[in-house]
């Protein structure tokens, strides 16, 4: 098929390639900086996917059912950039020719939401690869939902063009060793093997064999000409055909000249990743027999095969699956209301976050967040179908196993549980993929020291943003005998470092169960949830009063609400104490204590004090609420913060006279009651703080 339809059109996809070279050094050079060596060494490959091989409607850009392509090597933008141009998006020539300037739609790496067409955002090299898995994954797990004999409305495939960099980055290793085992047969990925990195030959660090690499994961491994239309097509007709009695991703080895079509710089590592000089420039435009040499002057026979070749392909698909799909849905609606109902919940789906409020009961009793998470979880999937996703190898830990439904397997997608295997960093970037691909809600799932291999996936997905969900457990010392490689001491201020990242870290079950009602409410942002492995008592049970949903849910929603407010006589000296997650019960505890006995200054002058706990389950999302820090916590009050991991970032809670309890090292090896003791996190030792920062002591008796 696909070479048929190269042979029809060979002559116009060389005169687009053609446009796509020229567009891309003029790009560069008016820039002063970028990648030309990908827009001028992939033209082929790019004009081939998007003029000969892809299903995709310029004007219908979010069709559901279009074939996705990814730029793994996102340095080389200005490729996909042209190709966006010349296909018919919103990617204008004044757009081309502000390339990677202020406020422009060609960045100098490809954003997903911020540019037309642009499927997901590649800065890191190897998330696009990893992304493209979980968007392949997505499809079939949709297709299982929704296909039928009579019209499969989900079927597309999911095309990746990567290069080395992406190739020796570990985060492809751990996606396509995942894709190879679940037979993902709808993706594609094109590597660009044109022998140079910036350093120089890729000989100098990268001599493995790749395709044996792709073999042993179990992909089908081809070989085709970068620069041959009709090798490209040939590669994707065996693709075709072997994957009817053998699914399996495909990797399409693309022997190829980066920056070709400069006599100059072609082969040559600078080309890589410099502009080229405008003598340069114009001696390729000579050289690839373009009659005008101006910058950005696109043949008008360029736009003509553009659109001679979508009207051929791309655009007639579109059409006729508009019409199947619209017939479809039509006889769904009287005669098949279960199939019209997983199409709505798939494509349109309207997330129930009330569906769990009767756990409220339920889970006013003493356990770990991390139990109460799962409950939440299983609650919550019940209605809303779209929720899957699972753990690094840590499902009975993490709780993240939905009950009454399968793992996704080879060949079984139907599933919503996924097992990822020990691939922390690869299992983030699929789940964003999921998310991308829209269709599902994913979550992913693992200890919280182990955040560290997931946080540029973590990085991209706030960046994109997209409400991927990030369960981490284990989420303090209390690991215990684990010791300190497994005991998160910097992790939660890190990540509360990321913008547009939701960082939630809940004090007991009932925050837990509020924190992720609050986290399906996000349309477009991450959220990462904090949980322990220890039980945690009901803060109700010693506050001996009932909190509401409310009050908790509006809690999570500004960062920190009121657990206990200043009590009589007036005249005692306030104190605020605030603290987050595990540590929150312990501080009210000591919060109780220190309201009921009697104290001195060093000077021997009797002190009541009257004191205030807030529970603080996001200290980021309160500092950045002025109004909300001076209500909760006035800086005319000494405060103190209390919580087991960094200081970081709660000085903005209790003020420069505030004090804070947090860890200043690495945790240990040993029960976690002994550590709980050692580093000071007791009641006592909370209580304890307080004093000292007040410069009181007890009453003499």
């Amino acid at each position: 098929m696909f070479v048929e339809r190269v042979k029809s059109k060979e002559a116009e996809l060389k005169t687009v390639a053609r446009a796509v070279r020229s567009l891309g050094m003029d790009a560069v050079l008016k820039a002063k900086s970028g990648h030309v060596g990908l827009p001028l060494g992939g033209a082929e490959i790019g004009t081939f996917l998007y003029f000969a091989a892809m299903n995709h409607s310029p004007q219908n850009p979010t069709w559901l059912n279009r074939d996705r392509f990814v730029l793994s090597a996102g340095h080389g933008s200005m490729l996909q950039y042209a190709l966006l141009h010349l296909s018919g998006y919103d990617v204008s020539l004044e757009d081309i020719k502000n390339f990677r300037q202020w406020g422009s739609k060609t960045p100098g790496h490809p954003e997903f939401g911020h540019t037309e067409g642009i499927e997901v955002t590649t800065g890191p090299l190897g998330q696009g690869i990893a992304n493209a898995v979980g968007m392949a994954l997505a499809e079939r797990m949709l297709a299982a939902r929704v296909n039928h004999a009579a019209h499969a409305p989900v079927d597309h495939t999911t095309y990746v063009l990567l290069g080395d960099g992406c190739l020796m980055e570990g985060i492809s290793s751990e996606a396509c060793s995942l894709a190879g085992h679940l037979k993902l047969d709808k993706l594609v990925a094109f590597y660009d093997a044109n022998n140079i990195t910036i350093d120089g030959t890729i000989d100098i660090t990268f001599t493995e064999d790749v395709s044996k690499r792709f073999e042993g994961f179990g992909w089908r491994v081809l070989k085709a000409d970068s620069h041959n239309f009709i090798s490209l097509a040939q590669a994707l007709d065996s693709a075709q055909a072997d994957n009817t009695t053998s699914p399996k991703p495909t990797l399409v080895v693309c022997t190829g000249v980066a920056g070709k079509g400069s006599p100059k710089w072609e082969g040559k590592p600078k080309i890589h990743g410099n502009p080229m000089t405008p003598e340069d420039v114009i001696e390729a435009k000579k050289h690839l027999r373009l009659d005008n040499l101006e910058p950005f002057a696109v043949e008008a026979e360029a736009y003509k095969a553009a659109s001679s070749c979508l009207a051929a392909f791309a655009l007639a698909n579109f059409e006729n699956w508009n019409k199947k799909t619209e017939s479809m849905l039509k006889d769904w609606r009287t005669t098949n209301s279960a199939a019209l109902e997983r199409w709505n919940a798939h494509v349109s789906p309207v997330y129930n976050v009330d569906a769990a409020d009767e756990l409220w009961d339920a889970l006013g009793t003493k356990m770990a967040t991390r139990v109460a998470s799962g409950k939440a979880l299983t609650r919550l999937a019940e209605f809303n179908p779209t929720l899957v996703g699972g753990s690094a190898d840590l499902a009975g830990s993490n709780n993240t196993t939905l009950p009454g439904t399968s793992f996704v397997q080879p060949g079984e997608y139907g599933g919503r549980n996924i097992h990822f295997g020990v691939r922390e960093h690869a299992m983030a970037a699929i789940a964003n993929g999921l998310a991308l691909h829209g269709g599902f809600r994913p979550y992913c799932a693992t200890f919280a020291v182990f955040s560290d291999y997931m946080r540029p996936s973590i990085r991209l997905a706030a960046l994109m943003k997209i409400p991927t969900v990030f369960v981490l457990t284990h989420d303090s010392y209390a690991v215990g005998e684990d010791g300190p490689t497994h005991q998160p001491v910097e992790h939660a201020a890190s990540l509360r470092c990321i913008p547009n990242l939701e960082v939630l870290r809940p004090a007991d079950a009932r925050e837990t169960l509020m924190a992720w009602e609050l986290t399906l409410s996000h349309r477009s942002t991450p959220t990462a949830l904090l949980l322990t492995r220890q039980d945690l008592p009901c803060l109700d049970d010693l506050l001996k009063a009932p909190r509401s949903p409310k009050t908790v849910a509006e809690g999570l929603r500004t960062g920190a609400y009121l657990l206990k407010d200043f009590d009589a006589p007036t005249h005692a000296q306030k104190v605020i104490l605030v603290a987050s997650g595990s540590e929150v019960a312990a501080t009210l505890k000591a919060a109780l204590w220190l309201q009921d006995q009697k104290f001195e200054t060093l000077s021997g002058e009797g002190v009541q004090l009257n004191v205030r706990v807030v529970s603080c389950p996001a200290p980021q999302k309160l500092a950045a609420d002025p109004v909300a820090l001076a209500r909760l916590v006035p800086e005319n009050i000494p405060a103190v913060a209390v919580e087991a991991g960094s200081p970081l970032g709660w000085a903005e809670i209790v003020g420069r006279k505030g004090a804070v309890l947090a860890m200043r090292d690495f945790g240990a090896s040993a029960p976690a009651d002994v550590l709980t003791q050692k580093f000071g996190f007791t009641t006592e030792s909370i209580a304890e703080r307080c004093l000292n920062h007040l410069h009181l002591r007890p009453r003499a008796h």
